[in-house]
């Protein structure tokens, strides 16, 4: 290890030490030449204790500090933020072995920066364990990307990433579970400029969420929505999400209105046939009032009774919609005449999950202007442009229910599945 690399570490450590109140050493951080001839040294994240005690759980959780011997031209033409960066007043210059400027980053993530920094030397991939990228480490890199206008370097691999990122939301079910992962999605998406998965992950956030005493966003975990430190909030999101939990509730609080006065006076439109009736020539109106009643059970145990407006429902939209299917007293309306069956219960599940599918949700614009541009910059615009076809399949429409979201989806995975066939 040439000196200097071995007095910088020195200093490290020991400013690393002070800065904490630390009287354990600290572990060195690993070194990464990538240009022997390099003019910069890059110090990225911060080093961690050798007493693991001394830290709290989530900085034991973090890699520790490496350092990254780079050409300043190199790594400060990616962009102006960048350049900015590694010439503020806290760079150090240093006129030992060749290297110029010392740049310490203590709160940038080691792993993302280094991704950063082999795209820009031409050596990503350079494993085979960069072909693919987890959910944490996309965040990491694109909390990267925006604090310093990276995201141009992600054209080539932003699709693939996306990609990779449907294990984390496809055909999951978030009951009684942490909205985290939709909270790290809900960025990701934002920063790439995904705009139909962007207003995907705001409409599963905002049908899975209810409000506590004070009126804040709880996911079903009973966790505090929006408070992962580790984890950036779009600056609409909070707006977002809020609007489109009451479009969603209102839509529920319609059909339960209506369903209950179905019951209780019967159709009042006409011709227009009753959603459920009876179909074995027994007592329709006798079967209709014992389900109204029911459903006034329901609701009264559920603490919703008289019904409020949707303004006031501090319960989520899926809670809402899912005692319909494990209330006890519903299944038992079910009955069975010439083939057919008519189920109370399931009437009212499929027709509510067929008016949320439809749902439709506008960006504001503010978050329209800001996806279309960093579609521009990760040039997903671009790829989903030769993707699909269709005016109805525009990637910045601007306004999305999930039908469309899902279908956008569909063909861009058949499309790249094509598009792998032939190579």
């Amino acid at each position: 290890m040439p000196p200097f690399i071995g007095n910088m570490l020195q200093i490290a450590s020991r400013r690393s030490s002070n800065s904490n109140r630390c009287s354990h050493g600290k572990i060195p951080p690993a070194v990464e030449t990538l240009d022997a001839h390099g003019d910069m040294m890059l110090l990225v994240g911060r080093q961690k204790c050798t007493d693991v005690s001394c830290g709290n759980e989530r900085q034991n959780k973090q890699p520790n500090a490496k350092l990254f011997r780079v050409n300043s031209t190199v790594v400060a033409g990616a962009s102006p933020a960048f350049g900015l960066a590694l010439y503020s007043p806290s760079a150090e210059t240093t006129k030992e072995d060749g290297v110029k400027w010392t740049v310490r980053l203590p709160d940038d993530d080691p792993q993302a920066m280094r991704i950063i920094i082999h795209i820009l030397y031409g050596y990503y991939p350079s494993t085979s364990l960069d072909e693919h990228i987890d959910l944490e480490q996309l965040l990491h890199l694109t909390v990267l990307a925006d604090k310093y206008d990276l995201v141009h370097l992600f054209a080539k691999w932003a699709p693939r990433w996306v990609k990779d990122m449907e294990q984390y939301w496809v055909g999951k079910d978030f009951v009684r579970k942490s909205t985290e992962d939709l909270e790290s999605l809900l960025w990701i998406f934002w920063v790439l400029g995904h705009e139909p998965l962007y207003t995907y992950m705001v409409l599963q956030i905002a049908f899975y969420c209810e409000l506590d005493a004070a009126g804040k966003l709880t996911d079903p975990a009973e966790q505090l929505c929006f408070t992962n430190d580790d984890v950036p909030v779009p600056p609409c999101a909070f707006v977002e999400v809020g609007h489109v939990r009451i479009e969603v509730l209102k839509i529920i609080h319609k059909d339960i209105k209506e369903t209950l006065e179905e019951h209780l006076h019967g159709s009042q439109r006409g011709n227009w046939r009753l959603r459920c009736r009876r179909m074995d020539g027994g007592d329709d109106w006798g079967w209709r009032h014992s389900v109204f009643e029911s459903f006034v059970e329901m609701l009264e145990a559920e603490g919703i009774w008289p019904l409020p407006s949707a303004y006031t429902l501090t319960a989520s939209p899926r809670s809402l919609v899912e005692m319909f299917r494990v209330h006890p007293n519903i299944p038992s309306f079910i009955h069975h005449h010439n083939g057919r069956f008519c189920d109370a219960d399931g009437t009212f599940w499929k027709r509510i999950e067929k008016l949320l599918r439809e749902v439709r949700f506008t960006l504001p614009d503010a978050s329209a202007k800001h996806l279309h541009e960093q579609s521009l910059k990760s040039e997903l615009g671009i790829y989903f442009k030769l993707s699909s076809t269709g005016s109805d399949h525009r990637s910045n429409k601007g306004h999305w229910n999930l039908i469309e979201i899902l279908e956008f989806q569909d063909i861009i995975a058949e499309r790249e599945s094509a598009r792998d066939g032939w190579t």
